[in-house]
């Protein structure tokens, strides 16, 4: 049976998703504390810790408490920025010693919270942020903290009900994103604009509210403004590896693949676990014929971010492409192991069956592509090749049929379900099927092989 065995499709780059942030950063620029009154330095160790710069924070929060070691609320912040270190004991000798200081303090239970959350703790946070909440109703960090608690436990109604009180409190443009972000996973992608568009209202500078209102325009393939998004999120944070990404996945969608490749770069010396980075400039080396740079950004990918599909994907697929497709296997395997229930794997691996004339094997694979979603022509339509292989033709028949059922312009589907007729000695039939394939795409020069053998 002559009919072709490269039929798997390729999978489109996605984004990093921007996490949500908990608070706000503040703007103070001293570097040292002198001249400082203790209420300086105590917001400027809070800037440390939004910087991520806990030692300095650390030494912040140390200078206050030598000369003033009944500050609670001191207690709480240096326990945060030594558990974000890994100081773990360090930090539980300071959350005791503010609990002995000031049971009452909102903020103790605030930063318990935020410590279990980031142990994943959810149900323990969750009651830590009630607590702090029950002693200080308008406490916006704690809100802040909850919602996007909620977000990650998909409590989304409940998720955007504190945020949405955070920003009654305090309007930020930190506060809108967050929400946004949970209006995308409802999906509400009409609110979550409106939101990253109040974000830029209240600074026009932030760059963040840019990237992700970008990446809808991307998504809705409205590329140029995808661009112009990016670009401003480059201009106001030039050090931001995820605008590059971005940026440069547009221009791999334009095919512009020296300014796609440059942005790629730039990511990866801003940020070297960029792992979306190194997808995509292996995607364009791909694209390139740079093979042996590609399978080294994928490896790279998939070393940086072991749950990333799209690495495993893209991978299989340049192994694929340049000739040894039974090297796929192992990563379309574990795409299996991480999505059981997601037939792209299994249809990709029947694919790579069938170029190994493993015809069996790739019928095996297909059916199980099919049992798990039976709404998409590409897994039936694979499925029938297999099939017509095996000469198992009248299943071929109908399962071509069923492609084209769902859809009716599938050139392939009546080419193919044409031979498989010829094959069967139903010339009507197939000479029907080649008009239709010719009719759809006149210059076929396969189906015009076969009208001339029915002949």
């Amino acid at each position: 049976m002559n009919i072709s065995k490269k039929i798997a499709k390729k999978i489109a780059v996605p984004f990093m998703v921007m996490s949500l942030l908990a608070v706000p950063s503040m703007t103070f620029a001293a570097e040292d504390f002198s001249g400082l009154t203790e209420a300086q330095i105590y917001e400027l160790g809070n800037t440390f810790v939004d910087k991520h710069d806990y030692n300095k924070a650390i030494e912040a929060y140390n200078r206050i408490l030598e000369n003033n070691s009944g500050w609670a609320v001191v207690y709480t912040k240096r326990a945060k920025a030594n558990f974000l270190l890994g100081n773990r004991d360090e930090a539980t000798k300071d959350m005791e010693t503010a609990m002995s200081l000031d049971s009452s303090l909102p903020d103790i239970y605030c930063v318990k919270g935020n410590m279990l959350y980031l142990d994943n703790d959810f149900a323990g946070a969750e009651a830590q942020l009630n607590k702090a909440l029950e002693l200080k109703p308008d406490y916006v960090e704690a809100l802040t903290l909850r919602g996007k608690l909620y977000s990650d436990m998909n409590r989304l109604t409940d998720a955007i009900a504190d945020l949405s009180q955070a920003l009654t409190i305090a309007p930020s443009a930190v506060t809108y994103v967050n929400r946004a972000i949970v209006f995308e996973k409802v999906p509400d992608i009409s609110s979550a604009n409106i939101d990253y568009n109040k974000a830029i209202d209240l600074d026009a500078t932030y760059a963040p509210a840019y990237i992700n209102r970008g990446m809808i325009s991307y998504y809705q393939r409205k590329f140029k403004a995808a661009l112009g998004d990016f670009e401003l999120a480059i201009k106001y944070d030039p050090n931001n590896a995820n605008a590059y990404t971005n940026r440069g996945s547009v221009y791999l969608i334009e095919e512009d693949y020296e300014s796609a490749k440059n942005d790629f770069d730039k990511a990866i010396e801003i940020d070297p676990a960029a792992a979306m980075a190194y997808n995509g400039r292996g995607l364009v080396n791909q694209k390139t014929g740079r093979y042996s740079d590609a399978l080294h950004d994928f490896d790279k990918c998939i070393e940086l971010a072991p749950k990333y599909e799209y690495g495993y994907q893209n991978r299989a697929l340049l192994l694929r492409e340049i000739g040894v497709p039974e090297k796929a296997l192992p990563d379309l395997d574990k795409l299996i192991g991480m999505y059981p229930k997601d037939g792209y794997a299994y249809s990709a691996k029947g694919c790579i069956y069938l170029e190994l004339e493993q015809y069996e094997k790739a019928l095996t694979e297909f059916t199980k592509a099919v049992e798990l979603d039976n709404t998409k022509a590409d897994y039936i339509f694979n499925k029938a090749v297999a099939e017509s292989y095996l000469k198992k033709n009248k299943e071929a028949v109908e399962d071509f049929t069923a492609t084209l059922k769902l859809n009716d312009q599938y050139v392939d589907a009546y080419l193919y379900r044409g031979i498989v007729y010829a094959d069967m000695g139903m010339k009507t039939e197939a000479g029907r099927d080649f008009d239709k394939v010719l009719l759809l795409d006149p210059e076929n020069e396969r189906a015009k092989k076969e009208v001339k053998k029915l002949k």
